[in-house]
Formats: structure tokens, C-alpha cells, sequence
């Protein structure tokens, strides 16, 4: 598993990258001259997803804010691609406000949606 990444300003980190739409977001970075780093739960699932041997990849869970916190280091920003994202969205938001990267996901969750903006919006800014 390779962990480093490139620091390049273009660095974006996937949470949920070995899920359907994890997969696809990282391949669609690669495509555009980001540099990926996928970010999952299970270490396993990650390798078994396929990722480019230029792809990092770490493990992080939403229940361990020190492990998302690792996981983001050298991000720029972070792509939130695991659902139900009423689970997953405040912790990952939090990491990435720790973190001062831009945080994006892809819930069309409405309730979820919202609470990030209200909970992060201001510390966002």
C-alpha cells in the first residue's frame, strides 16, 4: 500500500475510494492531472479496488478523527464519496476544517447537506 503523496497542490484526497463512486472520482482526478489519495475504512478493500500504482492510499474511519486527521495530511482538499453520508459527512467535514483543506461530497442528502453547511459553514470561512 503506498501511503506518500505528491505535493503538488493538486492533491485530493477520496474518502470511500473503494466504493462504486469512490472509484470513479479517483480515476476521473487521474485523468485531469490530480494527484489521488483513497481513503477507506478497510485496508483490504482498498487494495482490491485496482488503483494505478501512483495512487495513495490510507485507511481512515469516521470513528477515529486522529485516523482521519492522518489521512488527510497533504491534501489540498477532500472528496466525500461514502454514504449514508448523515453517518459520515460531520466527521469528515471536521478533519477537513482541522485540516484547513476544502471538503466537497457528493450526498444528494438533503438533511445531511445542510447540517454540514450549518455545523462548518462559519469555521469554513
Amino acid at each position: 500500500m503506498r501511503t506518500d503523496v505528491q505535493v503538488n497542490g493538486r492533491t485530493v484526497a477520496v474518502f470511500g475510494a473503494a466504493g462504486h463512486t469512490g472509484r470513479f472520482i479517483v480515476a476521473e482526478l487521474l485523468r485531469r492531472g490530480f494527484s489521488p489519495v483513497a481513503i477507506g475504512r478497510d485496508a483490504r478493500k482498498l487494495a482490491a479496488a485496482g488503483f494505478p500504482s501512483g495512487v495513495a492510499t490510507r485507511t481512515g474511519s469516521v470513528d477515529d478523527a486522529a485516523s482521519l486527521d492522518r489521512a488527510l495530511m497533504g491534501a489540498n482538499a477532500v472528496i466525500n464519496c461514502a454514504g449514508p453520508f448523515m453517518d459520515t459527512a460531520d466527521a469528515v467535514a471536521a478533519a477537513a476544517v482541522r485540516a484547513r483543506i476544502h471538503y466537497l461530497d457528493v450526498s444528494a442528502e438533503q438533511a445531511s447537506a445542510q447540517s454540514v453547511f450549518d455545523r462548518f459553514g462559519d469555521g469554513a470561512r
